[in-house]
């Protein structure tokens, strides 16, 4: 599989709950967990149904949502899990150097993990102060009008969460 490079590219991160099974199945049916599935939502989201929405697996690296795998129990930066120069191999046979809009949902060893493949990444969820704060983040995009835009805005660090009025 090869991406189009003029549509957006959304990776999200593994999960560490997954099908209770021993036989591979689509890796959008292995991966359970709830930040998963909420990461997996603000992509589809952003990807708006042409985009590509990839899941970076810490055994395996960059696969399809129609790829089969089997569970697995590794955990990003944990030995035996994937490295950059083989992320990198990936990302060439994919074509991620060619995607105009690279963007980067999950936590930070998932996120720098892509960034060592591609640094311009969009890192929408940078900056938040802990799994709340990207939670919030993940369902205002998921929910928005424009979710690749309020992506860049959260990348930016030009659009916060809402607040309450400060006191005068």
């Amino acid at each position: 599989m090869t991406i189009n490079p003029s549509c957006p590219v959304v990776v999200v991160p593994c999960s560490a709950a997954k099908l209770s099974t021993t036989a591979p199945v689509p890796a959008a049916d292995l991966y359970v967990g709830s930040f998963h599935r909420l990461c997996r939502r603000a992509a589809h989201a952003i990807a708006s149904g042409t985009g590509t929405v990839l899941v970076l697996s810490a055994a395996h690296g960059f696969v399809t949502l129609d790829e089969p795998l089997a569970p697995y129990e590794l955990r990003m930066g944990e030995p035996g899990s994937v490295q950059p120069d083989q992320l990198r191999a990936q990302a060439e046979l994919l074509g991620l150097h060619h995607a105009r809009q690279l963007i980067a949902l999950g936590g930070r060893a998932y996120v720098e993990a892509v960034a060592a493949v591609r640094p311009d990444v969009l890192r929408p969820l940078a900056g938040c102060r802990g799994i709340g704060q990207q939670r919030h983040r993940l369902s205002r995009i998921a929910a928005a009008e424009q979710p690749l835009l309020l992506a860049q805005e959260f990348a930016d660090g030009s659009s916060s969460p809402a607040r309450p009025p400060a006191a005068r």
